[in-house]
């Protein structure tokens, strides 16, 4: 079995609370972290992304398709003053992270992005 961290588990802490504007960086960041864990990563080609959705780019790394998201979605310690007092509560911060293509090729029997429903 492969010991490298599975791409889908890789986060890319590129932000705090306020959404991160720096879409290139953040894709950068996440690409650099993925290469460190023994991938061999490259900007997919043809992938139009939709930063209203989420996406801001797609790698093709040995042979499947990622799509990198961009969201909150990591946890942070928040202290901030309330009636006086510092006090602490936990929120979410802004990461970038790889979610799988479906295709028929990558994951035969299941749904395909293409048609939705099974192959």
């Amino acid at each position: 079995m492969d010991k490298r961290t599975d791409p889908v588990e890789i986060i890319a802490r590129v932000g705090g609370l306020t959404p991160c504007s720096d879409h290139e960086r953040a894709l950068g960041t996440w690409v650099y972290l993925a290469s460190k864990a023994g991938w061999q990563v490259a900007e997919a080609d043809g992938f139009t992304a939709s930063p209203g959705r989420g996406e801001i780019g797609a790698v093709d790394i040995e042979g499947i398709r990622y799509a990198i998201r961009l969201g909150p979605r990591v946890r942070r310690l928040l202290y901030e003053v309330v009636d006086g007092h510092m006090a602490k509560r936990d929120i979410l911060a802004t990461a970038a992270w790889a979610e799988p293509l479906v295709t028929k090729h990558s994951a035969q029997g299941w749904h395909t992005a293409e048609s939705g429903r099974p192959d």
